[in-house]
């Protein structure tokens, strides 16, 4: 029988208990509030998201829907079967799980709570801090270039004792998405000691080339996992959603303070999209910083663009600015960013900051640092430093910046036209353009956001303009093009003109887009189509003018199938405005299973409004809390499947439920609608 060498196995003991300490001490400092909210984070409640565990990524093909559609923090609020609970979490057999979620879903949050756990050892890594262009061990990847103030002694024995104790540890890498490398289909094998790049590293950890037995974690945005060669997919994915509505209230009660009362009653009155991206915990402290900024006027926080632009206007208020201004430092933080997205990436470099000019204590409230200890990195990294924005939102937003301002009126057009919707990661940037370009040029109260840092004049430059109907249309494409954008004392007129002819560029690209929708046959249009649809109205709606919304409507497909498809609330909400306009006769429209128990009553009253009707609507498996009235069975003329829409999902209606829609039909007068129910057919007895 083999002897156990006590003596070693106590030194190992020690050397992990040594490298968990190094760790701890790492993490303690991790959490950064946003927008200057000032709370002691060890009093924050903790709530958790919805955990939904979903079944795309364990080979084969991906579906085309879950391509990257990066979030502005819309909620999707769906009871889902499939939902765990955070104690479950890491309770399955499986040894490889990746968490995704959209921008500021709170996957950093979970990966510092998973740190904690008593079940595992665990021991913690960021993809950002890895070091890249160099080939190092596996074993100094995951030892020495994180632990640098242990000697190398203590360093070996902890990594001995991982190796001998792999089911009982976890590592867990935070940010796939943040990675500066990919993964390649095909990687060789290698041993622990031989030096290669991280990605051949992180390949051979993946498919159970090394430490098989360990249990192995990854947050990521999705687009990131969808990406992944099969062989190296994770054996479970467990989906990051939104805050519960309790959970969001706490939160937003806690960040509020003594104002919450009041701030909670005007955004779930006046501004119900943006009072919608409180659901995510990122949005939700943006939102509350918005809201309590003494520029604010409730009315005027009505998009995520504003929600952004205040924010950034009133960081010259924070304590931690050090008397910097950040709006004056608008155009360096642009080109930061838009350097940074081109070359797909969130690192940046001491040099990337100098070369606009920029000193990291200048903007520490926005572009935050990291030490990368390990010694290869320092020849990349001067003063062994990396540093990326808070979030990722925010060098989305200055890129957008960047984009509208700064770029020429060609580049700009060539961006439009080969990049900029071909490419869902620039979902979330062109939502920021269309409220920066359209929008926000009118608006003197947040003006230096959308400008240079200086204020404008009071105008508009986009009104509101009526509904037209289609035999009597005129290009409003040409109509907002030509509205004059007023003229700010500091800008001069080559400024104005550039300006005004990306607007141009922008409406007619949004224009094609909503037309190439409108012509697409639904039997042709994908999943993936669908969700690119849906997030053009939310790009649309970043502008606060109905104009847009009228362009949306006047180009709404006759025959549209969205079926299966998850709508968020502030989706619903977009998606039924524009349905509330629609005049002419739609041929199909299928929405079974789209909006949540809460959103069903806006749709019941965007179809009930409109003035023009549907030929088949599919509403099975949304959920009605009240039978509609005969104002909405009289906009449909054909058929009505509205099974599964009862209370807790039953096919058929009960006698009451039934009754009342028989009734309702009564009261129809000249329609032929017939609804299906399961196998149940009802119609008006008066077409019996």
């Amino acid at each position: 029988m083999k002897q156990v060498n006590h003596r070693k196995l106590g030194k190992r003991e020690e050397a992990i208990g040594k490298v968990l300490q190094q760790q701890n001490k790492r993490r303690e400092n991790d959490i950064r509030l946003q927008a200057g909210i000032d709370v002691s984070v060890a009093d924050i409640p903790i709530v958790h998201p919805t955990y939904t565990k979903v079944f795309y990524y364990q080979g084969g093909a991906v579906p085309k829907h879950e391509t990257y559609a990066p979030s502005t923090g819309e909620p999707d609020t769906f009871e889902r079967d499939e939902n765990i609970e955070f104690e479950e979490l890491l309770n399955s057999n499986d040894r490889f799980t990746a968490f995704i979620g959209y921008p500021g879903s709170g996957k950093t949050t979970l990966s510092k709570r998973l740190a904690k756990t008593e079940e595992y050892t665990c021991l913690y890594y960021k993809f950002m801090e890895m070091p890249i262009g160099e080939k190092v061990s596996f074993r100094k990847l995951i030892m020495d270039n994180i632990y640098p103030d242990l000697d190398d002694t203590t360093r070996e024995d902890a990594w001995e004792w991982i190796k001998e104790n792999q089911k009982s540890c976890l590592l867990l890498f935070d940010g796939l998405d943040q990675a500066e490398w990919s993964f390649k289909d095909k990687v060789p094998k290698v041993d622990y000691d031989t030096p290669q790049s991280v990605p051949i590293l992180i390949a051979n950890l993946c498919n159970k080339h090394f430490l098989p037995d360990i249990k192995l974690v990854f947050t990521s945005r999705p687009h990131s996992v969808i990406t992944l060669p099969a062989p190296l997919r994770p054996d479970s994915t467990i989906l990051l959603g939104d805050l519960p509505l309790d959970g969001m209230k706490e939160l937003f009660y806690f960040y509020a303070g003594a104002s919450a009362d009041k701030l909670w009653n005007d955004l779930s009155r006046n501004a119900k999209i943006v009072f919608a991206l409180c659901y995510n915990p990122l949005l939700l402290q943006l939102v509350i910083a918005a809201g309590l900024a003494p520029t604010t006027k409730f009315g005027k926080i009505s998009t995520t663009t504003r929600v952004f632009a205040t924010v950034l206007e009133n960081l010259r208020c924070s304590d931690n600015a050090k008397h910097q201004d950040i709006t004056l430092l608008i155009k360096q933080l642009s080109k930061l960013a838009y350097r940074a997205t081109m070359r797909s990436s969130v690192i940046i470099t001491r040099n990337d900051l100098r070369a606009v000019g920029l000193e990291p204590d200048q903007i520490q409230d926005i572009v935050v640092g990291i030490y990368a200890h390990f010694a290869a990195v320092s020849r990349v990294f001067d003063g062994h430093v990396k540093y990326y924005f808070a979030h990722q939102l925010y060098q989305e937003f200055f890129t957008a910046k960047f984009i509208v301002n700064e770029l020429s009126t060609n580049a700009f057009e060539h961006l439009v036209s080969n990049e900029l919707f071909s490419d869902e990661r620039w979902s979330v940037i062109r939502r920021f353009v269309c409220g920066l370009l359209i929008d926000m040029m009118k608006d003197s109260s947040i003006s230096k956001i959308a400008a240079t840092g200086h204020e404008q004049r009071d105008g508009s430059c986009l009104t509101s303009l009526p509904f037209k109907r289609q035999d009597e249309q005129i290009s409003l494409t040409q109509e907002l093009a030509e509205e004059k954008i007023p003229s700010p004392d500091h800008q001069s007129s080559g400024f104005l003109s550039d300006i005004a002819e990306k607007r141009k560029i922008w409406i007619e690209a949004l224009k094609s887009q909503l037309v190439r929708f409108e012509e697409m046959q639904y039997r042709d249009c994908s999943d993936d189509d669908n969700r690119r649809y849906i997030s053009l109205l939310c790009e649309l709606n970043e502008s606060s003018s109905m104009a847009m919304f009228n362009m949306a409507s006047l180009h709404f497909s006759r025959e549209l199938d969205l079926s299966g498809l998850k709508l968020s609330s502030s989706e619903a909400a977009i998606f039924c405005d524009v349905l509330r306009k629609q005049q002419n006769e739609l041929k199909l429209l299928n929405l079974m299973s789209c909006f949540s128990p809460g959103d069903v009553e806006r749709l019941i009253s965007a179809i009930s409004e409109m003035p023009g009707k549907v030929k088949e609507l599919d509403i099975v498996g949304n959920i009605i809390k009240d039978i509609p009235g005969p104002e909405f069975f009289a906009r449909i003329e054909g058929r009505l499947y509205m099974a599964g829409c009862f209370e807790n999902g039953r096919i058929f209606p009960n006698s009451s439920e039934k009754q009342k829609i028989q009734l309702a039909l009564d009261q129809l007068h000249g329609s032929q609608l017939k609804v299906r129910v399961g196998d149940a057919i009802l119609t008006s007895r008066k077409h019996c």
